[in-house]
């Protein structure tokens, strides 16, 4: 599912649920501090059954593998992989264009026939520096036997249930004295609903998970997108190059999910944001005319070559002089969010009663996790400091 407002290929209307804490946020902090929790109204979500959750994925299988062994110009080819690989398959040598024709497998050792199809059998040796070959097809003979069954089973991830609390109490005396902000119950509320979205949003974004006991109680907590997503990763620290955003993104965009548009959304800090606009003002080109009286751009899409991005500032990335320098782009169609808790607000005026203490008082509550799904579709670009503007 796409994010409401902000891609076109959007199939859903952010708040049309009545009392959704998340679409609430959307509503009446657009670009506050918890953009993540806010834009997930709009996202996948799913109700959880247990304090842990679990989700199987898979990986497409390239076909590329490589030669490991001195194969010379002889039949018998170690590789790094024949897990999917079965008699029937033909494999292009990507060195030399020969094309190899397997006949038997037998643990990573293939049996091959040289030269396959008319092409020339070139002595390889992948024993120091491994040699590509890359799977082109299968052929069988008429009247074959059944060749053997090959499938992808995936493998599971899972993340558990973070408890999020945050309350708010104002004295009787405090309540008849005049403040500057108005009703201070209203004030005291609004805060501690804010303070419980951002608890959230950084655990969304940085939790790492653990199980354990507090307060002799059950106590969890949640890995968060940054420490899901481990396959597209880059750190840098000085003179990041067009070419070097280009070709992490090329990575991020080499893999869609199936059913979704193959969009991304990036949120980074104003240090990143900086870097980009160096490297459009160095790469592009800009026309001033008389009478002009703004000058600049200001990049809030990336449109490469595998796909667009659209950029967000992100207002919690800027507290820290790390965490500004931070890129990272994310699937929309990838994220759910699991609720085994709606947010909840149990004040006193629910029963009446204040429990003979002098004070009104209320208290937020969320249990609740975060999914990301097909990780490889996302990425992290950390350590984002300056543009290298001496070509790209």
């Amino acid at each position: 599912m796409a994010v409401a407002g902000v891609f076109a290929s959007d199939a859903g209307i952010v708040g049309d649920r009545r009392g959704d804490f998340a679409s609430a946020l959307l509503q009446v902090m657009p670009s506050g501090s918890a953009p993540l929790l806010a834009l997930s109204s709009g996202m996948e979500s799913a109700a959880a059954m247990d304090t842990a959750v679990t989700w199987f994925e898979e990986n497409h299988m390239s076909g590329r593998i490589t030669v490991t062994n001195n194969a010379g110009t002889g039949t018998s080819f170690t590789v790094s992989d024949a897990s999917f690989i079965m008699a029937g398959m033909i494999f292009l040598i990507e060195s030399t264009a020969e094309h190899v024709f397997v006949t038997s497998v037998s643990g990573s050792t293939l049996t091959v026939t040289r030269g396959f199809a008319g092409t020339t059998n070139t002595s390889i040796d992948g024993s120091s520096t491994p040699v590509d070959i890359q799977r082109i097809g299968t052929a069988h003979e008429e009247g074959s036997a059944k060749p053997t069954a090959v499938a992808n089973l995936g493998f599971p991830r899972f993340n558990y249930m973070q408890i999020f609390r945050n309350a708010w109490d104002v004295t009787g005396t405090a309540q008849r004295i005049q403040f500057h902000t108005g009703d201070v119950v209203a004030k005291n509320m609004a805060d501690a609903a804010f303070f419980h979205a951002e608890d959230i949003e950084r655990s969304l974004w940085f939790g790492r998970k653990t199980v354990g006991h507090q307060n002799g109680h059950p106590f969890r907590t949640m890995d968060g997108i940054i420490t899901q997503i481990t396959t597209n990763s880059s750190v840098q620290s000085t003179n990041v190059s067009y070419t070097d955003l280009r070709d992490f993104l090329e990575g991020i965009f080499a893999r869609n999910i199936k059913g979704k548009p193959n969009e991304r959304i990036a949120f980074c800090g104003n240090t990143v944001l900086g870097v980009i606009d160096t490297l459009a003002m160095t790469h592009g080109v800009m026309n001033l005319v008389p009478g002009a009286t703004e000058f600049g751009m200001e990049v809030t899409k990336w449109m490469t070559p595998f796909g667009t991005i659209s950029l967000m500032t992100h207002p919690l990335f800027n507290e820290s002089g790390l965490w500004t320098k931070d890129l990272y782009v994310l699937h929309p169609g990838a994220i759910r969010m699991r609720w085994l808790r709606k947010t909840h607000h149990d004040q006193y005026a629910s029963d009446g009663t204040r429990a003979g203490a002098d004070a009104d008082f209320g208290v937020y509550t969320s249990e609740l996790c975060i999914e990301y799904k097909a990780e490889i579709t996302g990425g992290k670009y950390t350590g984002i400091d300056t543009a290298d503007t001496s070509g790209l």
